[in-house]
């Protein structure tokens, strides 16, 4: 058996979403966790109503403690031998389970299969800052069309589109629950378990980010993301001192200005250039 475990907080709406696509999975055998991470907007009673027609669907509720402390929760009350994680943003292909088995089936050495995050094909049609993730997605982590096997630097990893033996996320004791927000946890624990030589795959299987795309969203996930990094490196080696991180800024403001000039997408230059900004201002946030 296989379980899905989905943290969520004040989504019900995309929730729902989330839920009819992995509840219309192309395999039988697999179990639907929902833990509700202290918010109060109807989704009890949103996943209640599903559970009359899904069996396989449970539903825990902690007070807010973030979504580290909200997957290890789900990771206790699984009985699958492998959990897959999504987010309650994200819509997953009907076959999404079945491709994730079928990479533990084709390669036993590893112990996790993941995938890529991006926009619907509309959206990414339509709007700027979708095509700008996917952009990034491939520039910063390689998310391509072939497989690949690795440790750390392999492209998978992200809690959107992943699935992980249950015995590993037990040895390494789950996820941190200390990271002060919802950003670098799924590193870590990737990290955790790459140092100990196990081995990831990632496969070309694309899940649907249906977040909200505008600005101010992504200027917020970058600060985030800035503070997330910081406690990532606070925990793994020596955190950056202000003066390095504003010889980072610095760095950064020259060679944008160099790939404004050379680089064809200078749009997505200029963005990576306000959110990689926004990034070290969350880090000088957590300097001590």
């Amino acid at each position: 058996m296989i379980s899905v475990i989905i943290p969520t907080y004040k989504r019900k709406d995309k929730l729902r979403q989330t839920l009819e696509s992995v509840l219309n999975q192309s395999i039988k055998d697999y179990e639907v966790i929902v833990v509700e991470d202290g918010s109060n907007d109807g989704t009890k009673e949103m996943v209640t109503e599903l559970r009359d027609t899904h069996k396989n669907l449970s539903y825990f509720y902690q007070t807010n403690k973030g979504p580290a402390a909200a997957r290890n929760q789900g990771i206790s009350k699984a009985k699958g031998e492998i959990i897959a994680f999504t987010d309650d943003d994200c819509v997953v292909p009907r076959d999404w389970l079945e491709r994730l088995l079928a990479g533990f089936k084709k390669h036993p050495e590893v112990v996790g299969v993941g995938g890529k995050l991006e926009a619907s094909e509309d959206e990414l049609k339509k709007n700027v800052y979708a095509r700008y993730e996917k952009y990034m997605s491939l520039k910063a982590y390689g998310t391509g069309e072939k497989e690949v096997i690795g440790g750390f630097d392999c492209p998978a990893g992200g809690t959107n589109n992943l699935a992980y033996k249950k015995k590993v996320l037990v040895e390494v004791g789950g996820f941190d629950e200390t990271f002060p927000v919802a950003a670098g946890e799924d590193a870590d624990i990737k990290k955790r378990i790459t140092d100990k030589g196990y081995k990831i795959l990632y496969l070309p299987l694309k899940v649907e980010h249906h977040q909200d795309y505008y600005f101010g969203g992504f200027l917020k996930q970058s600060y985030n993301r800035g503070i997330g990094s910081y406690h990532f490196q606070k925990k793994w080696s020596q955190p950056p001192t202000k003066l390095e991180i504003y010889k980072q800024m610095l760095l950064l403001a020259i060679k944008s200005k160099f790939n404004l000039l050379v680089k064809p997408q200078k749009f997505f230059v200029l963005l990576d250039f306000i959110f990689q900004w926004q990034e070290y201002r969350g880090m000088l946030k957590h300097v001590s």
